[in-house]
């Protein structure tokens, strides 16, 4: 549909002479460029695309990344690595850590796909249910910890894959440059320092909003819970030996990783360095760390494999493999038309000419950069409501908004981050959340008495204080790297120059 529409769009406005002009740089001298919109409704646009269909559809870059990352995080997951590491963090912890613990493996739990978000509120319940307290307590937490804190991860996931594939594809068809004069940085890395400080600011919202907001609301409609100190539900929730093996493998094989990988770029002249001798902000190990993750994942992967006693052959793991492409096959099918789309997006002008009047309109109105960042989020906040897909939405955003910010100097990572703070915060506002229906179930099934009501609006009012305050905890977040200036990852800053 958004395809069909850049075409109609492109006819309808080439022929009013729809254009705009801006200034930009040209060898070292400020020029005043003119654009206009290229009408691409004619039997030549549909025979290029049709000719063409099957080599951009195999170019696309996200395409190849979120494979390649599916198949190595979904191997680990199918192993059992995460649902036994998870059990491993929550099971046993002291009542006062419990809060802490399901918030920070369930704002972690994006690494798992969406598996972390049902695993976060099946544990919760289990566990709040098990200590004699309300078992809504550990849905609704889990629910807010991992679908609300669904961008903010210690370790780089297919969240990050997805966007920056998308973000360098605009990059490039736009032909954007930082102040150098050099294309800016849109690897999978671009946002990591940003969302670190989100992982621990995220969990400790988290807790604050269970422990003051929720518990006490649940509690009070049902006074006769009772905390128990001892528990024998909770024992059984506990990793068995052979997991416990899985593990300790896993763990050592991580060091072990860890430690290769930093021996690697430690010399000076490293093959990971760039020609100044340095990681950053170009470099052969920023290229690289998509293959490196995927090694990671499918060294430990396979070592808690093998440690737990699930892969027995060495065809196991092959075969497991296999499995995990059913993971990635969702967004295959959305990259059949994103693929055009991003393409007759960039080949119609609209995104410059678009990009341009909106950075005027911004101008004019001389808003600072704090206001602005206030809009994007915003944005990204109410199209979340109706658009939960991460990567449609960004596909749908990131032609305009990229370029257009680009003209104001903002970075394409500090746009990424500015949408994805509005993507994490609203999912789960939104009714139309893949995941509601699961949620809904698990509070039919945990209910503790017949006047406990379940619906979308039980749901959706008790995440609300969770989203007000992740909101505003990003926010803040936003402010201080900004006012800080701090990078937002390895080699990226928060404006172009």
């Amino acid at each position: 549909m958004l395809a069909g529409l850049t075409v109609v769009l492109s006819y309808i406005l080439n022929k009013v002479g729809w254009s705009a002009t801006y200034e930009t740089v040209v060898d070292g001298e400020m020029t005043n460029t003119v654009v206009s919109v290229v009408n691409l409704m004619s039997f030549e646009t549909l025979g290029y695309y049709l000719e063409n269909f099957i080599s951009l559809f195999m170019n696309y870059y996200p395409l190849g990344m979120l494979i390649f990352m599916t198949i190595a995080v979904g191997f680990a997951e199918k192993m059992g690595l995460f649902d036994a590491l998870m059990r491993k963090a929550v099971v046993g912890a002291p009542l006062l850590l419990i809060f802490t613990v399901i918030s920070f493996v369930g704002v972690n739990s994006s690494i798992g796909f969406g598996a972390g978000v049902v695993f976060t509120m099946v544990i919760g319940a289990a566990v709040f249910k098990s200590l004699g307290l309300h078992p809504w307590i550990g849905i609704i937490m889990g629910y807010a910890a991992s679908n609300g804190g669904y961008t903010a991860c210690l370790l780089i996931s297919s969240v990050d894959t997805t966007l920056s594939g998308v973000t360098t594809q605009i990059v490039e068809a736009n032909h954007i440059v930082d102040g150098a004069g050099m294309a800016p940085p849109t690897h999978a890395m671009v946002n990591y320092y940003f969302i670190i400080a989100a992982t621990f600011v995220l969990t400790a919202v988290c807790v604050l909003v269970t422990k003051y907001v929720t518990m006490p609301h649940l509690n009070k409609q049902h006074p006769e819970l009772v905390l128990k100190e001892d528990s024998s539900e909770l024992k059984k929730m506990q990793v068995t030996a052979a997991e416990q093996k899985g593990l300790v493998w896993a763990g050592w094989t991580s060091i072990v990783y860890i430690v290769l990988l930093v021996a690697a770029c430690v010399p000076k002249n490293s093959f990971m360095r760039n020609e100044a001798g340095g990681l950053i902000p170009n470099s052969p190990f920023l290229n690289m760390i998509i293959p490196l993750l995927f090694f990671f994942f499918m060294a430990i992967g396979t070592a808690y494999g093998i440690g737990s006693g699930q892969i027995k052959k060495w065809k196991d793991i092959p075969v497991a493999m296999e499995s995990c492409l059913g993971l990635a096959s969702s967004f295959m099918i959305v990259c059949l038309s994103a693929c055009i789309f991003v393409d007759l997006f960039s080949k119609s002008g609209l995104a410059t000419v678009m990009a341009a009047k909106g950075a005027a309109l911004l101008t004019s109105w001389n808003v600072g950069p704090v206001a602005l960042f206030v809009m994007i989020i915003l944005l990204s906040c109410f199209c979340n409501l109706f658009i939960t897909s991460n990567s449609g939405k960004w596909v749908m955003l990131a032609p305009f908004l990229v370029p257009m910010l680009s003209m104001l100097n903002i970075s394409p990572a500090m746009t990424q981050i500015l949408y994805r703070i509005g993507d994490s915060c609203f999912n789960i506002l939104s009714p139309v959340e893949l995941n509601v229906p699961i949620a809904l179930g698990l509070l039919e099934s945990y209910r503790v008495s017949k006047e406990d009501k379940v619906g979308i609006g039980t749901l959706i009012s008790m995440e609300i204080p969770y989203a007000g305050a992740y909101l505003i905890s990003f926010f803040l977040l936003v402010l201080a790297f900004y006012f800080f200036k701090l990078p937002l990852g390895p080699g990226t800053s928060i404006f172009l120059s």
